[in-house]
């Protein structure tokens, strides 16, 4: 009868398991079994959305940032210079032909694989006036973010609005880019 009983609790706190993860799961705002190698570009600021492979990225069809220094900024006004390369997002969003009014229309958003995001929407028209400071990085340091992601957003703090941290749109993980209308 013990053995029994013991058997029960387990089969209980296996399947609480269960539950409690497939609930966990349920809750995300990705598919948690999707290829993490992929960015997704979608919103109502856009013609179509569209899924890009790391491969795809690193191809040559986009412009690339080697070894670029960014100054970034923290809450704890922490200021310090990263090297990354990465691609250019106003390139993807000019070969891609995406976007469906000028950039002083549209704001942009990226989300990460961990739940986090930028905390809001800045306009798309600083992208499209500093091109190479607005990124989709794969290297840190020459060092391929494959473990961390392998994508981060990254923004240099020159062009980051007044009051606002750099280090609030690097977003590790990087699987989305929500482009709307203002």
């Amino acid at each position: 009868m013990k053995t029994r009983n013991f058997y029960i609790l387990v089969a209980s706190v296996i399947i609480g398991l269960v539950v409690f993860w497939l609930m966990m799961i349920a809750s995300l705002e990705f598919d948690p079994f999707e290829d993490p190698n992929k960015i997704t570009i979608e919103g109502n600021g856009i013609s179509a959305p569209i899924s890009i492979s790391l491969s795809d990225l690193t191809s040559g069809k986009y412009d690339l940032v080697e070894d670029k220094t960014f100054h970034i900024k923290n809450r704890v006004d922490t200021e310090y210079d990263v090297v990354y390369s990465g691609i250019l997002l106003w390139s993807i969003l000019e070969v891609e032909n995406l976007l469906l009014h000028s950039s002083s229309r549209l704001e942009f958003r990226f989300y990460g694989r961990d739940g986090f995001s930028s905390p809001k929407f800045l306009n798309l028209s600083i992208v499209e006036a500093n091109p190479d400071l607005v990124i989709l990085a794969f290297e840190e340091n020459s060092v391929p973010l494959s473990l961390e992601g392998p994508l981060r957003s990254v923004i240099d703090q020159s062009i980051i609005p007044e009051g606002e941290y750099t280090s609030h749109y690097s977003i590790e993980k990087l699987y989305k880019i929500m482009i709307q209308i203002v």
